[in-house]
């Protein structure tokens, strides 16, 4: 096999190993989301912190996998959502494995229940990226 193809399998496996693992930061500070980011998201770095009046965000991307994770931060520090960016081509995977972990409950929603909370998984497919977002669940 060509060494060109042999990387590309490599990282289509990297990729769908690491799609929906591990992404509910929601309640943890700041500084523990940056303590642990780079432990369970390999390849993905920090790239900005953003402010405004009371709210803001933590911008991570991983340029290789042309994915972005944003956790939205409140003005104590403390995660209160977050929003995952993937590519559209792994529509299909995403889906797949959120079955695989969580009860879907519409075609674009899934819940997670962690630690006796409820969260709301939504999916929404854009023309160029999918955005999985994660948020305290709703009535």
């Amino acid at each position: 096999m060509k060494p060109l193809a042999i990387s590309f399998i490599t990282a289509t496996i990297v990729i769908l190993s690491q799609l929906v693992n591990a992404q509910n930061y929601i309640g943890l500070h700041k500084n523990e989301i940056a303590k642990q980011m780079p432990q369970e998201y390999k390849g993905f770095y920090f790239e900005k912190e953003v402010n405004v009046d009371d709210r803001g965000f933590l911008k991570y991307v991983n340029t290789i996998e042309e994915q972005t994770i944003l956790f939205m931060i409140d003005a104590d520090g403390y995660c209160t959502a977050v929003s995952r960016m993937y590519n559209t081509w792994l529509y299909d995977q995403v889906v797949n494995e959120l079955n695989s972990k969580y009860q879907q409950v519409s075609t674009n929603k899934w819940l997670e229940v962690k630690e006796g909370k409820n969260y709301d998984l939504i999916l929404i497919k854009g023309k160029w990226f999918l955005t999985l977002t994660i948020r305290p669940h709703t009535k």
